[in-house]
């Protein structure tokens, strides 16, 4: 069941048919259907989501079940996401996107315009990808174009994605690497530029889904037991103490 959650927003310019699925929250401070346009559409939130303060959703996004932000991320126009995807602190998706089943970024990430995603892609923090090879030089014909990046790729931190290429199924990213070309199937990229090797077998697997595939997170309102939380506890007891 959906209700109109237009009144529920901070932002007056906020698009009046905005709808939200039952269950999901939206703390105050956030922006549901920012009407970035004077003709553009409301925006589409599933169920049993949550958009933490400071989260802005323009209009013409549609977002699936169990969608989750972090603070201070922001939709534009035109995405399209799946269900069980995840937006961290401070992320970004500059519109026109798509994202399939289970795709989790994590903070300080950046997506431009006319990037796509599989099922079951983790992306790690500070990931840069880019849409213009030549920018403010040269015309991108017919216009800018991002990565493609396939069903249980793996991304690590500090990765840079070069426009155009795509990253095939089950392949995993090295951190900090920089993707120049295209990547084969099940493939390890690292260093810089992106060396690409063969998948190691431990490797070939699929994305573990209880990264990609969350109700919710540990900083949940509703996570049943905040214990979980906690250091390890076969860690230095002096690492787990609470006292300074």
């Amino acid at each position: 069941m959906e209700e109109n959650m237009a009144a529920t927003t901070t932002d007056s310019q906020s698009h009046p048919d905005n709808t939200v699925g039952a269950g999901t929250i939206i703390e105050p401070g956030a922006v549901v259907g920012y009407r970035y346009h004077p003709d553009c559409g409301p925006a589409r939130v599933g169920r049993n989501g949550i958009l933490r303060r400071g989260t802005i959703i323009y209009g013409d996004v549609e977002l699936g079940d169990y969608f989750q932000s972090g603070h201070n991320a922001v939709i534009r126009a035109k995405v399209r996401v799946g269900d069980y995807c995840t937006l961290c602190n401070g992320s970004t998706l500059e519109g026109g996107i798509r994202m399939g089943t289970g795709v989790r970024l994590m903070s300080h990430v950046y997506v431009p315009s006319r990037t796509w995603f599989g099922d079951h892609v983790f992306v790690g923090p500070g990931v840069i990808f880019l849409n213009s090879t030549y920018p403010g030089r040269l015309p991108d014909i017919p216009t800018p174009r991002g990565a493609t990046i396939e069903d249980n790729v793996m991304i690590g931190g500090g990765c840079t994605i070069l426009p155009e290429v795509t990253i095939g199924a089950y392949s995993f990213i090295a951190a900090g690497a920089v993707v120049a070309c295209d990547v084969p199937p099940r493939s390890l990229v690292k260093g810089c530029p992106g060396r690409i090797e063969p998948l190691p077998e431990q490797l070939d697997k699929p994305n573990d889904r209880s990264l990609t595939v969350q109700e919710i997170d540990l900083w949940h309102p509703e996570t049943p037991d905040l214990g979980t939380v906690d250091w390890p506890v076969d860690w230095p007891e002096k690492w787990r103490s609470d006292e300074k």
